[in-house]
C-alpha cells in the first residue's frame, strides 16, 4: 500500500517496554513516534553498514559523528578536501587512524548530497562571519 512521499504502511510488533520508551523519547523530543521510529531504523541501518559512524544531536541539528572522536564526518571529509584527498594528510592533521578517515569517505561516498549539504552551509557561515568581521574591522579603523 503506497502513500505519499513514497512511504509503504508495515506493521511491527514491538514489546511493551520498547513502545513505553518510544513515546516517552518522542514526548521529550516533540516527535511523533513514527517518525522517531523511522529515525531509528534508518540510523540503525546506516550504522551497520558504516562501522565507525554513530549519530548525534547538535545544534546544527542531527549529523553523522565519528564514533570515539568528537568529530563529525563532515569535519573529515571537509580536511580531506582542504588535504587534496589524501587521507594519510588528513588522519595526520585530525589525529586520527587511516581507517577512521576510511570509515568517514564511506560514509560521504554512500551519502554525498547529506555531507555536502553541511558542507555548504558551513561555507556559508564561514562567509557571514568573515563579512560581519571586515564590517566591524572598517568601524574600528
Amino acid at each position: 500500500m503506497e502513500t505519499s512521499g513514497g512511504r509503504r504502511h508495515r506493521s511491527f510488533r514491538f514489546s511493551e517496554e520498547t513502545l513505553r520508551r518510544l513515546d516517552a523519547r518522542a514526548h521529550e523530543i516533540s516527535e511523533t513516534r513514527t517518525a522517531l521510529a523511522e529515525r531509528y531504523v534508518e540510523e540503525g541501518l546506516r550504522m551497520e553498514e558504516h562501522p565507525g559512524i554513530g549519530f548525534a544531536d547538535g545544534p546544527a541539528g542531527r549529523r553523522a559523528v565519528l564514533l570515539g572522536t568528537g568529530l563529525d564526518a563532515w569535519e573529515v571529509i571537509a580536511t580531506l578536501k582542504a588535504n587534496a584527498g589524501s587521507a594519510k594528510a588528513t588522519a595526520a592533521y585530525l589525529d586520527l587512524s587511516i581507517g577512521m578517515v576510511r570509515a568517514a569517505v564511506r560514509y560521504y561516498a554512500a551519502f554525498p548530497d547529506e555531507i555536502e549539504a553541511i558542507l555548504d552551509r558551513q561555507a556559508a557561515l564561514a562567509r557571514r562571519q568573515q563579512e560581519a568581521a571586515e564590517r566591524e574591522r572598517a568601524i574600528l579603523k
